[in-house]
């Protein structure tokens, strides 16, 4: 299984033994998808909590027949319709890999049962959890006080990676612009 990523990241955040990461390799399972490839599909309720190794998702709903990205490649590595997934309700999302991906992925009853067999798990689960709230939370009031252009700015000296490895339409929707806006703020900044 490729969990180094994931393993790097629990560490970083909390101290787990042998035994917690033994339990890792029982509960998550290892996956690779190509490109394109939908995780899950809107009016389905979600199967899957992923982390993501290697590669780039988003997540998008459609609206008006246009497909709106709220989401690409989490900063804590996990991604999925969160709402659905807790609450086992369908979902209004896809979720769709950009890339080729590797993932780790595990279901909502697995994930409930390694939090309960693990305080040390459960810990990360809940930082994990506050970490994405407040990433959301943010990214709200981005999406309301910055221009568009401080919006892709932000995100080309955050997350440079995205601007390198994802379709500009889907860096357009993402940050809440026409593909031509951004197009214009690209040429902008670039003279």
């Amino acid at each position: 299984m490729t969990n180094n990523r994931l393993l790097n990241l629990v560490h970083e955040m909390i101290d787990i033994d042998n035994a917690d990461e033994e339990m890792m390799e029982n509960f998550f399972e290892s996956v690779n998808c190509e490109k394109g490839h939908l995780l899950e599909v809107e009016n389905k309720p979600v199967k899957y909590l992923y982390f993501i190794n290697s590669g780039f998702i988003r997540i998008f709903y459609s609206e008006d027949g246009n497909q709106v990205t709220t989401h690409i490649n989490c900063p804590s590595g996990f991604i999925t319709s969160f709402n659905s997934f807790v609450n086992g309700t369908v979902s209004t999302d896809n979720i769709e890999c950009i890339t080729p991906c590797e993932l780790l992925r595990i279901t909502k009853s697995d994930l409930d049962i390694l939090c309960q067999k693990s305080q040390k798990w459960a810990d990360f689960a809940r930082i994990t959890y506050e970490q994405s709230v407040i990433y959301n939370e943010q990214r709200t009031k981005d999406i309301i006080n910055l221009s568009a252009e401080e919006r892709y700015l932000k995100l080309l000296k955050h997350n440079p990676d995205i601007i390198q490895n994802v379709p500009l339409q889907y860096i357009a929707s993402f940050i809440g612009i026409k593909p031509e806006s951004l197009s214009r703020i690209r040429k902008k900044l670039i003279s």
